[in-house]
């Protein structure tokens, strides 16, 4: 049975909103929630297939909201808005690593738009987080087999990254399986370069790049060499470099694909 949270404090939107899921899925069922807080508090216990926001809530923002939904909610979470100027640069702002969200949806909903949108992050399982091209070098580091013992590491090549996870081609011999956890090392951007400037269209790291050690566990592998990655959790300053780095990046780099895997933060 389907499960969806609509957070939206204006009941002709909940109304219209729910009814393109009933209609579109037969026996949905629709949670609601009125403010950020009850959003919050729901997810705190319940995990739906499916999230819908609206930006103008009474006690937060949609894409504040967005936010720290990712934090309790790794499925897809849908935002509505009327359309402005306002909505544009917030959603371009805080949401641009993300497929799902920062593909937000104007009031007063359409039908067919959100249908769209259902059909391919709830049936579809499209990618949520946006991937990107690197050129990253990197260094894995798997746990060694028992005390005393050194820990395998292998170097490699950072083929794309998200917020969620990454591929690599590895480039030397590493025994690894799935599920296997690993530490990976690499450069991030700072976003700015060593006098301060921003840094534009780069895909590898600027002379004031920091060490960051990821953990990960291994989502996948194949018979090229490469693998992909799922991370355990990225600080907030790893997430903060990366979506700098993300940012600085011209839109052909952008590289978007269905999901591979069950786990919507995979990396292929």
């Amino acid at each position: 049975m389907t499960t969806v949270l609509i957070a939206d404090s204006c009941k002709p939107s909940l109304v219209m909103t729910s009814e393109v899921f009933k209609d579109k899925i037969v026996g949905t069922v629709v949670d609601v929630a009125t403010t950020g807080k009850d959003a919050l508090d729901y997810l705190a216990a319940k995990r739906p297939d499916l999230c819908v926001v609206d930006f103008d809530l009474p006690d937060v923002d949609g894409p504040a909201l967005v936010e720290a939904m990712r934090k309790l909610y790794d499925g897809p979470i849908l935002l509505t808005a009327y359309p402005s100027d306002m909505v544009k640069q917030a959603v371009e702002e805080t949401l641009f690593a993300f497929n799902d969200a920062s593909a937000w949806i104007a009031k007063p909903i359409n039908f067919e738009i959100l249908s769209e949108k259902i059909d391919r992050f709830l049936l579809g399982k499209h990618r949520l987080e946006r991937r990107f091209s690197t050129e990253f070098l990197t260094q894995l580091v798997a746990k060694a087999a028992g005390r005393g013992k050194r820990a395998p590491k292998v170097g490699g090549k950072v083929l794309n990254i998200s917020l969620g996870g990454a591929c690599i081609k590895i480039q030397g011999p590493l025994k690894v399986k799935k599920a296997q956890e690993l530490t990976m090392s690499i450069q991030l951007p700072s976003g700015e370069d060593e006098e301060g400037k921003a840094v534009k269209k780069k895909k590898i790291p600027s002379p004031s790049a920091t060490e960051a050690k990821i953990k990960a566990k291994v989502a996948w592998i194949n018979s090229k060499g490469e693998i992909g990655l799922q991370f355990a959790k990225l600080t907030d300053i790893q997430k903060k470099q990366l979506e700098n780095f993300f940012k600085a990046q011209a839109s052909d780099d952008y590289l978007a694909a269905p999901l591979v895997g069950p786990d919507t933060r995979v990396t292929a």
